[in-house]
């Protein structure tokens, strides 16, 4: 009986249940995206029913649902969210593009886009969010540590200093490495001032088969940068901003006043005349308190993206303002940017981009020894007795009539007594260097639709700058300046200003088809390309100044030393196509052709033809892996190419070409012309494999590559003459590898992602032609080049003695014979080291839990070796230089042994392995740390905040400031690693705050 009640109550109580669970509730909630943005009109389905809402403007839902009901949450982009409503009354939803799903990732390849899963070439994508939540001020920034087969090198830690980006190694000796940017469909090779705040997106094409369809330009890899654009239905403002603090991150020690002068002594007796000369008593000046200071950044940038479904915009405003830790070093960048998206009928689509910027920048003189008026070496070697100022010093020279004497005046700056032109560096940094540049980056496109599937674009781009420069060294302050002090006769101040100007003007159109039937599937495209690119340029130089002129003004002027005026224009056309033929979602062949003819070349070279196919087998989507559960993507992929490059031969190059002086009205030779000139050629192998396995938790890819370049272009100089004549012959190879793995280690509330890439290039130079070696780079200080080319070495390799030893009878350094012929002479220089890398990397962890995030960046090198031209600089004790402690520990007494010469030894001026160091080095490159308020706060949709600390710290075994240099680089960037008083790289920590309403 007893037992019947428990089993009757029992069955109550569950029957109860049920229909308590049965009863309805309403469930509010706000639906928001990936970024914590609400979402407008998605639609909330009550599954298995016709029920719905739909969010309003604030992303609000209300429904009246069974309390055990499910919730389908879906929003047109983005991953439909099912939701068990289990007795709640509130549901918050966030929702996730679907982009992040593998086989929906869209890629941008160049006229056209192509899913990520579908590709058949080596292309590697940097989105926005991975460096979203730091400050990053340059494209190249944005790009380093973040792709396989991409190195970005920071040369430079001076304001509005540009990276070095090269794309699976050097592939040219005189025309450019640099790669072409490609932004909302404008080619660039300059991405000066282009605001990462805009960037949605970056697309990196690396392989042949992929750039082949950008012909002329494509030779050195693609960009292709995607900027924000206006969303229909939605309209989000966004405020974004962030300031910091800059340091040195280490210095270099001098010798302190007395172990200078008994340096000194060593060197030549007589120097200590002037050391201890009564003027400069009592007076030790530390040349880094003068110049080094706290730098400061700052950032702001706000922006509106909206729109209708026939009309979306996106605008912005940017400025940045960086001041260096050595003044008066400055960048200034104000900048709008403009996106439009306009449905004008059915079958018609217009897209504009408009991007304005204006840059300011204050440069110094850096990069060179002082004596070429280098003013960070300046800082280092500048005798410690000098003051900066001739009216500090304790006797000042005067005149018969008591006036002080130049270089004694007030605010004049104290003359090195050893040799006036080495400036002290506070003198140095007091010229006159400065920059402002206009530009305007313009895109036109229209979109019609002329039958189903039959698309044709078209699309005129323009890309304007105007520049000019100013340099100026006045009449009164320095010693440079005034030229031969207290001589009236000579006129004094000298200066220049640059103004160029350069258009760039494409006008391209495209048809595109596609065909689709049963399980074939074909996408065509053809294309033509017109393109102009005009420069003008002009120089003015003078002397003769008045003594209150702070800054070059011609009319200021007294004697003009220069004038001249140049122009040239260099235009290409193209035809190109493009053919992807896909059979039953499993084997796709991709071939693509383009044939370019360009201006610089004579009629009978003028056109070169890029060849480049490809093909993709998709294991994973055969039958026996299509229900696996483990690999969710299995793909090979194989590509051939040809690019052309032609970036290095002037515009009238078939011609001899005169040039007119219009001051003293004398003609000269100003270029020799060759109508033989051709195309450097470049042909690419790739081979690439995609993997992604455990619900995608796991990809990982990795490419196989070799890339030769023939008919270089190369440089000779004729006896007697004083222009070069360019000529095609010589071989480079590339060759190398790239791994690339993405992993979700963690998901739910605690999200721990990590992105882990590495590349491995080997640059070999196969042949060379008419000259078997070329000597590039001459160091003043010695009067020897550094950098040798050399058929079997690569780009990049440092060639001098190898140091055997220091006597420790006599304090000489001694160098090795490397070719065993019993004496040292010029033929025992070999190489000594190499600045190629052999490999590059980085390592990027994300961690989040709910609000909170930190994102850890990891970047090193490994491999390469920098001549460090400034530690030469700062040991050589061959005159009066301020020199760097290391030289402590010179010879000084017979019977010592140790590795640093004597001073004064004529042996050790010489280009040699002393002064090749390790360059390899891993940095913690940025951590940040902070939060996101995912719910409305303050009046805002969303809200975070966060602290960023750049180049936190760096392991390497370097001596110098920073690994990372760059001395003479260039676009072609032949000569890399030497360092010669580079800028010093910063430590910069920075405090962020991001919103939108």
């Amino acid at each position: 009986m007893k037992f019947t009640k428990s089993l009757i109550f029992c069955i109550s109580s569950l029957l109860f249940t049920l229909v308590a669970m049965a009863q309805d509730v309403t469930v509010n909630g706000i639906i928001r995206d990936e970024k914590g943005m609400p979402v407008p009109h998605a639609t909330v389905l009550l599954k298995g029913t016709a029920k719905a809402a739909v969010s309003d403007i604030d992303g609000n839902f209300q429904l009246k649902t069974p309390s055990n009901g499910v919730l389908i949450v879906s929003y047109v982009g983005y991953v439909t969210v099912t939701e068990m409503v289990n007795g709640r009354t509130k549901i918050d939803v966030q929702l996730e593009p679907e982009l992040q799903s593998l086989k929906e990732v869209v890629i941008n390849v160049g006229y056209g886009s192509q899913k990520k899963s579908k590709l058949t070439t080596a292309v590697s994508t940097v989105r926005a969010e991975v460096f979203a939540d730091r400050p990053i001020y340059s494209v190249a920034q944005a790009l380093q540590g973040n792709a396989a087969g991409i190195a970005v090198t920071q040369p430079s830690g001076k304001p509005g200093s540009g990276l070095d980006v090269r794309i699976r190694g050097l592939n040219s000796i005189n025309s450019g490495n640099n790669p072409l940017y490609v932004i909302d469909g404008i080619q660039t090779t300059n991405i000066d001032g282009i605001n990462t705040d805009d960037i949605v997106d970056m697309q990196i094409l690396k392989d042949a088969s992929a750039t082949a369809i950008y012909g002329v330009n494509g030779a050195s890899g693609v960009i292709i940068i995607t900027t924000k654009r206006g969303k229909a239905n939605k309209n989000i403002f966004e405020f974004n901003s962030f300031v910091g603090i800059s340091n040195v991150v280490k210095n270099i020690d001098v010798l302190n006043l007395g172990q200078y002068k008994t340096m000194l002594a060593e060197i030549n007796p007589s120097y200590l005349s002037n050391a201890n000369n009564p003027r400069y008593e009592g007076i030790n000046t530390n040349w880094a308190d003068k110049v080094l200071d706290t730098g400061v950044d700052q950032n702001y940038n706000f922006s509106y993206a909206g729109g209708t479904e026939n009309l979306r915009v996106y605008g912005a405003l940017g400025y940045q303002n960086t001041k260096g830790v050595i003044s008066p070093s400055e960048y200034k960048r104000l900048s709008g940017k403009l996106n439009v998206d306009a449905n004008l009928t059915n079958w018609l689509k217009l897209n504009a981009s408009l991007n304005v910027i204006n840059s300011d920048l204050s440069n110094i003189g850096d990069n060179n020894s002082v004596g070429q008026g280098g003013a960070v070496m300046g800082l280092f070697v500048t005798p410690c007795f000098m003051p900066a100022y001739g009216s500090e010093l304790k006797v000042r020279d005067k005149d018969a009539l008591g006036n002080y004497t130049d270089g004694y005046k007030e605010g004049q700056f104290a003359k090195n007594p050893y040799q006036s032109a080495w400036e002290n560096p506070v003198s140095l940094l007091a010229r006159q260097n400065i920059s402002n540049v206009n530009r305007v980056l313009s895109n036109l496109g229209f979109e019609a639709t002329l039958v189903k599937d039959l698309v044709w674009k078209t699309n005129l781009s323009t890309d304007i700058k105007v520049q000019e420069d100013k340099y100026f060294v006045d009449a009164y302050r320095s010693s440079a300046g005034r030229v031969n002090d207290n001589d009236p006769t000579v006129d004094k101040g000298y200066g220049n200003v640059t103004n160029s100007q350069n258009v760039n003007i494409n006008f391209e159109n495209t048809l595109g088809f596609k065909i689709s039937h049963d399980k074939n599937d074909i996408n065509l495209l053809f294309g033509n390309s017109l393109q102009k690119n005009k420069e003008d340029w002009a120089r003015i130089s003078g002397r003769g100044f008045a003594t209150d002129v702070r800054s070059f003004e011609t009319r200021e002027a007294k004697i003009i030393t220069e004038n001249q005026v140049r122009e040239k224009e260099i235009t290409n056309a193209s035809f190109f196509g493009r053919a992807i033929y896909t059979f039953d979602n499993k084997y796709i062949l991709s071939g693509v052709f383009r044939a370019s003819g360009v201006s610089q070349l004579s009629k009978d070279n003028k056109w070169g033809y890029f060849p480049g196919v490809s093909g993709a087998w998709i294991i994973s989507n055969e039958n026996f892996l299509k229900e696996n559960k483990v690999v969710n993507q299995l793909k090979i992929r194989g590509g051939w190419g040809q690019t052309g490059n032609v970036s290095g031969i002037p515009a009238y190059s078939s011609y001899d070409l005169n040039y007119t002086d219009p001051i003293n009205g004398g003609t000269s030779l100003d270029q020799i012309g060759n109508s033989d000139l051709r195309w450097e050629t470049n042909t690419d192998i790739n081979i690439g494999l995609d993997l992604a396995v455990l619900n995608n938790r796991i990809k990982f890819t990795t490419d196989v590559y070799k890339k030769n370049t023939k008919n270089l272009l190369q440089v000779i100089y004729f006896p007697g003459f004083s222009q070069p004549y360019y000529y095609n012959v010589g071989e480079i190879e590339n060759k190398g590898v790239e791994f690339s793995i993405d992993t979700q280690n963690l998901k739910g509330d605690f999200k721990w992602n990590t992105n882990f890439n590495i590349s491995f290039n080997s640059n070999v130079i196969n042949k060379l032609g008419l000259q078997k070696t070329l000597d590039l780079q001459t160091l003043t200080s010695v009067g020897e080049k550094v950098v040798r080319l050399e058929e079997g070495k690569s780009l990049g390799t440092f060639y001098g003695y190898k140091v055997d030893k220091v006597d420790p009878a006599t304090g000489s350094l001694l160098y090795k014979d490397t070719n065993g012929d019993g004496q040292v002479t010029p033929d025992d220089r070999t190489e000594i080291g190499s600045a190629m890398p052999q490999y590059v990397f980085g390592f990027a962890n994300n961690f989040s839990y709910k609000g909170a995030y930190l994102d850890v960046l990891v970047t090193g090198s490994q491999g390469n070796d920098v001549y460090n031209a400034s530690r030469m600089d700062l040991t050589l004790m061959s005159d009066f230089k301020n020199q760097s402690t290391e030289v402590l520990n010179r010879w000084t007494t017979p019977g010592q042994v140790t590795n640093t010469p004597r001073a004064n030894d004529p042996n050790a001026l010489h280009v040699s392995d002393r002064f090749v160091e390790d360059g390899s080095y891993v940095r913690i490159k940025a951590v940040t740390i902070g939060y996101k308020f995912t719910k409305p706060i303050l009046g805002l949709n969303s809200l975070s905040i966060y602290a960023t600390a750049q180049n936190l710290y760096t392991f390497t075994k370097y001596k110098g400031f920073d690994p990372e240099v760059g001395a003479f680089n260039d676009n072609k960037g032949v000569t890399p690693g030497i360092d010669l008083g580079t800028y010093p790289q910063v430590k910069t920590f920075v405090f962020g705050i991001k919103a939108s309403f």
